[in-house]
C-alpha cells in the first residue's frame, strides 16, 4: 500500500487511472486537526508515476485535474463527517 497526504500527489495519480483505495485520517499538529492520508495499491506502474510527479515530467489535462481535486476534497469532507463511510457496506472511497 503507498499512502501520501499530498493532495495533489494525490489527485495526479487519480488523474492518472490510478484508483485510489481510501481516505484515512489521522490527528496531527499542536492543534490536533485531522490530517488526510490517500491510500493506493502499490503496483510499479505507480512507483513511476510518483517519481515522474516529484521530477516534473507529467503532463496531464488541467480540467480533468480540477475536476478529481473537487471529488477528493468532497470525499475528505465526507469521509471526515463520516468516519465510517465506505467500511464494510461496499462502497469505496
Amino acid at each position: 500500500m503507498f499512502v501520501t497526504k499530498d493532495i495533489y500527489l494525490a489527485t495526479t495519480l487519480i488523474t492518472l487511472s490510478f484508483r485510489m483505495e481510501g481516505i484515512d485520517f489521522q490527528y496531527e499538529g499542536n492543534k490536533p486537526r485531522p490530517i488526510g492520508y490517500f491510500q493506493f495499491e502499490d503496483s510499479d506502474d505507480l512507483r513511476r508515476a510518483k517519481d515522474d510527479y516529484w521530477q516534473g515530467r507529467l503532463a496531464i489535462e488541467p480540467r480533468t485535474f480540477i475536476t478529481n481535486m473537487r471529488g477528493i476534497k468532497a470525499q475528505l469532507e465526507t469521509v471526515y463527517k463520516a468516519p465510517s463511510y465506505g467500511e464494510d457496506d461496499g462502497k469505496n472511497v
